[in-house]
């Protein structure tokens, strides 16, 4: 259950983020519109941590990906401020919090390239978080 939550706390947080973009959100229909930039948004789980020995307490961590997609021939630079109002968005330190659980936003917002991908500029961002169940 806990996982649901932090997705939500997640979602909640980049569906605040103004100006809005579309979105293609994890497990719904989504067609993207020629011309306009959309995002995608996917949770990305990594291994649980057991913090103490009769496993009460576990850690729960992974990234939120975020991918912009702008129209090829735009420019970098559209793109490149979106993601710079993302690291904004979701900067360290923060917490989320979602029906009792605490979503961690520890480490800087990572950016990545701007690459080409299937007739769009794909720039990939990275939200890193934690939360703890017990």
């Amino acid at each position: 259950m806990s996982i649901v939550l932090v997705r939500r706390a997640l979602e909640k947080r980049l569906a605040a983020l103004t100006p809005a973009l579309p979105t293609a959100w994890e497990n719904a229909a989504f067609t993207p519109v020629t011309g306009q930039a959309w995002q995608r948004a996917t949770v990305l789980r990594n291994t649980p941590l057991g913090l103490d020995l009769a496993g009460q307490m576990t850690e729960l961590r992974g990234d939120f990906r975020i991918g912009l997609f702008y129209p090829v021939g735009v420019g970098t630079a559209t793109a490149e401020a979106r993601a710079e109002l993302l690291r904004a968005h979701f900067g360290p330190v923060q917490r989320l919090t979602e029906a009792g659980v605490t979503v961690h936003l520890t480490s800087p917002v990572y950016v990545g390239s701007a690459v080409p991908d299937d007739g769009w500029l794909h720039v990939p961002v990275a939200v890193y978080w934690r939360a703890f169940t017990n």
